[in-house]
């Protein structure tokens, strides 16, 4: 896994993206190939609005954000979409790069948001005084868009004027297994569970507990999704059937994983 997925470092991290959520998702429903989500005028195009300042700015922050992905980690979601997987399994995919693309956004989920259980409410003068003591840009600006990442990310809604509420997600397993293959094992390997432990990807995905993580690895393999889940001189372990296109196309055969 590369550093940027195990390892958040924010000097001179740029301020963070709009969300561009709902408009990002649709866009994917018209992608054929990579380049095409590097291209301005073709994002532009598909864009609904009037304004072309908007078309541009949003184009360019949507650019901005691919690009900070590795590449083979791009192709490989971009085969994903273009294998047309169901629309809510696409954007859990989406959630964990939105995070690795948003290394802000991320730090402020992983610290804040995700030990919290679902259900429970967060006062947004926690998330300001936060950001106020950790990040040198000490602006509103900067606590309105990040509250605005991670609503329109799925992690937290709002209530009343003083409150955010953290959500909880469900059917997690899928996504699971399709986001350890991309982000950590498009061509067959093995993989000690302490490496994705120490990763963030599950966290963004949503599950709260390792434990639960394990039990996603144990039902992959008794699907015959990973060639077994063992330990191995006491070390926990996986080890991966499929390369990334194989398995989605399995995936694709099937309907579901």
């Amino acid at each position: 896994m590369d550093k940027e997925y195990n390892k958040l470092d924010f000097t001179g991290t740029p301020f963070p993206q709009e969300p561009i959520w709902t408009e990002t998702l649709k866009l994917f429903n018209f992608i054929r190939h990579s380049d095409e989500l590097l291209d301005d005028n073709f994002i532009q195009s598909k864009l609904n609005f009037n304004s072309s300042e908007t078309r541009k700015r949003y184009s360019r922050a949507m650019i901005t954000r691919f690009q900070r992905l590795d590449k083979k980690v791009f192709d490989g979601f971009v085969y994903l979409i273009k294998q047309k997987v169901n629309t809510e399994l696409v954007e859990k995919i989406w959630r964990i790069l939105f995070c690795v693309s948003e290394p802000l956004i991320a730090k402020i989920y992983l610290e804040i948001v995700w030990p919290q259980e679902p259900g429970s409410p967060i006062k947004r003068d926690h998330i300001k005084s936060y950001i106020q003591t950790t990040f040198s840009q000490k602006s509103d600006k900067l606590n309105q868009r990040i509250l605005e990442c991670l609503r329109y990310a799925g992690y937290v809604i709002p209530h009343g004027k003083q409150e955010l509420i953290v959500v909880g997600f469900g059917n997690l397993e899928a996504a699971l297994i399709l986001s350890t293959h991309l982000l950590l094992a498009q061509s067959p390997r093995t993989i000690k569970l302490t490496e994705i432990e120490a990763s963030n990807y599950w966290r963004f995905l949503g599950y709260k507990k390792f434990d639960h993580v394990r039990i996603g690895f144990r039902r992959a393999e008794a699907q015959g999704f990973i060639m077994r889940y063992a330990l191995v001189d006491h070390l926990e372990q996986i080890t991966t059937r499929y390369t990334w296109n194989e398995l989605l196309d399995k995936v694709t055969a099937q309907h579901e994983i």
